[in-house]
């Protein structure tokens, strides 16, 4: 059974919202909640086993560590999600303005094999 033409599912554009903002607000869900999970296993219970299991779940669902830590350690009401969203929010605009690192290890041997002499040493 289909859904009639004028079913929300075929209105997205009418919304304003694009799959790409959806994805986005989405992960920013996982985010906080995992953020929030992980203030009370962390910060109140002092469980290690439970942290260890959110830690794993976020590294599943591939999110930045760096993005959860930040919100964990910014002074802000673990239940106040509205807070953690607007941090959150500052944190993605910060990221997107900042230039990107480049050490991986790739570039480092790279720039090894860009610095090899042109001639090789003969032993004598």
């Amino acid at each position: 059974m289909t859904a009639p033409a004028s079913s929300c599912t075929h209105q997205a554009w009418r919304s304003g919202v694009t799959s790409a903002a959806f994805s986005a607000r989405k992960q920013q869900a996982l985010v906080v909640l995992l953020a929030q999970q992980l203030m009370e296993t962390q910060f109140q219970r002092a469980d290690r086993s439970g942290t260890d299991r959110l830690w794993q779940e976020a590294a599943a669902l591939e999110i930045d560590p760096d993005r959860i830590v930040h919100l964990m350690y910014s002074g802000l009401d673990g239940s106040d999600r509205g807070s953690l969203m607007a941090a959150d929010d500052a944190w993605i605009r910060l990221k997107a303005n900042a230039p990107q690192r480049r050490w991986g290890l790739q570039q480092l041997h790279r720039r090894r094999l860009a610095q090899r002499p042109a001639t090789a040493l003969s032993p004598v």
